[in-house]
């Protein structure tokens, strides 16, 4: 090999480790600023995403390596006496830590390492600098992709409590909620009173949709969850799998529809859906097609799967499965079939 090639491309190759090295120690510093402002604000962290690897906290600590890219933190309240001028407070200041610390690195490191060196080799803490000032400032900048919000659009809300800020704080107190262990039935009244007045957020709809069915109120569950898909259909993404899982299953389960929740478990293929989901959303499946029994054995592999987790906040998913378990849903197909 040509010697002045080998040279270029070692010379790329330390470029990109150093390009590689430098994000991966910015983005940490991004992110553990939001996980020690919020424990400090009284906030605790439900969920922490470093790329392929997530930190959960709901109900049971838990570590495990995804298929992702991603890096964020989930702040919920630790209990739910929390008000609401205290928690947007916690939000704003936590929100800010991540961008400021990471500006704030960029430039200490870039200093450190001599300045910015736009010519030849360039050092692994002058790689970071540059690459954690050039993401906190367009962190910072008042942007919003979809539902995902950049940390700049977050504080701006925030700040002057826009009606995105009734949102951030409802969602935020509804999440904790849900992540409290306490069954959807016993959520906050007041909570979903304000998740009604988002009919377009599916978020809501979701949550709406969890204390509806844990109430037996079947048929106001199914006009929000339909809401919520009819939001996401056209536009969804691997993150809506756990939307369509539900869709199949509530198909399935209560209208016995094989053939929708069939397409809506297909939807939801390749997506991040927790183990015991998807077998209950597939026995639910299973059942509405005629096949009780591989409906059942799915259901018991499901409720094994639930008992692996040792999750403290999935009363009603276990309910759901030990029917399914117990041969209720291969009546619904026949049930329904008479009735016509």
């Amino acid at each position: 090999m040509d010697p002045r090639l080998a040279a270029q491309l070692s010379l790329l190759a330390l470029s990109l480790g150093a390009i590689f090295i430098g994000l991966v120690v910015s983005v940490l510093v991004h992110e553990l600023a939001h996980v020690a402002v919020g424990y400090a604000a009284g906030l605790r962290v439900a969920r922490v995403q470093l790329g392929p690897l997530e930190i959960r906290d709901y109900g049971q600590p838990r570590v495990r390596l995804v298929r992702s890219l991603q890096a964020g933190v989930v702040l919920v309240p630790w209990d739910r006496t929390t008000t609401l001028e205290p928690l947007r407070w916690g939000l704003f200041i936590s929100t800010a830590a991540g961008p400021l610390a990471g500006l704030a690195f960029g430039i200490i490191a870039i200093w450190l390492a001599g300045g910015v060196h736009l010519r030849g080799p360039v050092s692994i803490l002058d790689m970071a600098g540059q690459t954690s000032t050039i993401l906190s400032v367009l962190n910072l900048l008042p942007l919003r992709t979809g539902d995902a919000l950049a940390d700049g659009r977050r504080m701006f809300s925030l700040l002057l409590r826009t009606r995105e800020c009734g949102q951030i704080l409802a969602a935020t107190m509804m999440l904790g909620e849900a992540l409290s262990g306490r069954r959807p039935r016993d959520w906050d009244q007041g909570l979903l009173d304000v998740m009604q007045l988002s009919p377009n957020e599916p978020f809501a709809r979701l949550c709406l949709y969890e204390a509806a069915i844990d109430r037996g109120e079947i048929e106001d569950a199914g006009r929000h969850l339909d809401a919520a898909v009819d939001m996401r259909k056209e536009n969804w993404t691997p993150a809506d799998a756990i939307l369509f899982n539900e869709a199949a299953y509530y198909a399935a389960r209560h209208r016995g529809d094989a053939r929708a929740a069939r397409l809506w478990l297909g939807l939801a293929d390749g997506g991040r859906v927790q183990g015991y989901m998807r077998a209950r959303a597939e026995a639910a499946v299973l059942c509405a097609e005629g096949r009780g029994l591989e409906g059942r054995q799915r259901a018991i592999a499901g409720l094994a799967s639930l008992a692996r987790t040792r999750r403290r906040d999935e009363a009603l998913c276990r309910e759901q499965l030990e029917e399914l378990a117990h041969g209720a849903g291969a009546l619904v197909r026949p049930l329904l079939s008479r009735a016509r």
